[in-house]
């Protein structure tokens, strides 16, 4: 095992300093996709691996990214990768045959400038993102290196192992955007099992979260509200400020999230709007997003908030389009026993564990757990505890590496218990 924990560490290390947003993963993607050639593995990438996709960043950012990625040792096509078809999925198959066996790790970064406290371990060895606007401010770096060592585990092991291993490397966790994507494609074809995982989120240190619940229901909302300009002073009355109805739909959109029937989430992330102090602001731009414990809640704040931006459009005199880019679905398990029974059989080999922890967040991993169960196989989720610097989607996040080897660990183990091997 220490080889693999030696490669999970310089591989979490190595992704965090290339940190990219989601669909801008080129980088990232190519790095994955030149290790697992490395290993044996039969890659699908590029448009081939996607449908419709939310959220894809306009032709000029994905060109003026694609200028920064280095192309060593690539063998391959990239250019559907430079058009934001970010993300790989790995196939091996063993010459026995057994069950089907899908993991998904995701590899997108957050638009966060990474801290430059001189105690952040991260600074203190040398490996904090490179990109200053960007950072593994929720553990996707990890994400990667585990799922990376269990490849390399899979292909030295095949012949020992029965089955077929898919691996995906799913790009745009962070707002939702990648998981319908993926799934839509035919991610979770022919699968018998569907595992993932993710690093924290509340989980304690060292022990582990089996069968995740509590996956809220999302969307993100893009608002736009188009107004008129016009001189605050001398003409103010021939304006239609953009600016005010925003921020009065911002007030009233948080008053929202009331509810006895389930837990509810909203929030305005950004409101962009204006030139100068002294001119009417014509534009404005909100990034909203919505979250619901149930498809009933998330569908009701949905309505309300169509109605809402209509009611401030017609009260301020706008114009307003409302713009879906990233979504998820809840997800909870058909098979509860199964749930169960990885549980006890994991507690049997020494792993401390919780069963059922809450999500409380969104993760668009759901769309691939619910897909996968819907065609007839069985899907489990897991929070692997560790302790965590600063809290997710924080500048300062980081987490004890020896999560890692938890991690790492619990998919192999997973994998024997599976095949009846444990």
């Amino acid at each position: 095992m220490e080889k693999y924990i030696e490669n999970a560490i310089a591989n979490r290390r190595f992704f965090r300093q290339i940190a990219e947003t989601g669909f801008l993963e080129m980088q990232t993607t190519i790095e994955i996709i030149k290790q697992l050639k490395n290993m044996g593995f039969n890659v699908k990438y590029g448009k081939s691996i996607h449908s419709k996709r939310l959220g894809v960043p306009s032709n000029e950012e994905l060109k003026n990214h694609s200028k920064h990625i280095l192309l060593d040792d690539v063998d391959f096509d990239t250019s559907e990768i430079f058009e934001g078809y970010t993300g790989c999925i790995a196939e091996m198959v063993s010459p026995e045959k057994g069950p089907s066996f899908g993991f998904r790790f995701d590899i997108d970064a957050l638009p966060i400038h990474e801290t430059e406290n001189i105690d952040h371990i991260p600074n203190k060895l040398s490996f904090r993102s490179k990109n200053e606007n960007t950072c593994h401010a929720c553990g996707h770096d990890g994400h990667i290196a585990i799922g990376l060592s269990l490849c390399k585990y899979i292909a030295d092991n095949i012949d020992n192992l029965s089955g077929a291993f898919r691996i995906i490397f799913q790009p745009a966790e962070e707002e939702v955007r990648g998981g319908k994507s993926i799934d839509g494609a035919g991610a979770t074809d022919n699968l018998d099992y569907m595992i993932s995982s993710h690093i924290g989120l509340n989980q304690p240190d060292s022990t582990i979260g089996v069968g995740s619940i509590g996956f809220l229901a999302t969307k993100k909302i893009d608002i736009t509200f188009y107004g008129i300009s016009s001189h605050a002073a001398a003409n103010p009355q021939l304006g239609r400020n953009a600016l005010l109805g925003a921020a009065s739909l911002a007030l009233t959109l948080h008053s929202f999230a009331q509810y006895s029937n389930g837990m509810a989430r909203i929030n305005v992330g950004t409101l962009h709007s204006g030139n100068a102090r002294n001119i009417i602001a014509q534009n404005s731009y909100m990034q909203v997003e919505i979250r619901g414990e149930n498809e009933i809640i998330l569908n009701d704040l949905y309505d309300k908030l169509n109605n809402a931006v209509k009611g401030t459009a017609i009260s301020y005199g706008l114009e307003y389009k409302i713009e879906i880019v990233g979504e998820a679905i809840c997800f909870e398990t058909k098979y509860p026993e199964f749930t169960k029974y990885i549980n006890s059989k994991l507690n049997e080999i020494g792993f401390k564990t919780t069963l059922n922890p809450r999500l409380n967040a969104s993760e668009d991993v759901s769309y691939l757990l619910k897909s996968t169960e819907d065609k007839g196989g069985k899907s489990i989720h897991f929070l692997l505890g560790t302790t965590l610097k600063a809290p997710h989607h924080n500048e300062a996040f980081d987490y004890d590496e020896e999560v890692l080897t938890r991690g790492l660990n619990l998919y192999i183990k997973t994998i024997h218990i599976l095949l009846n091997k444990i």
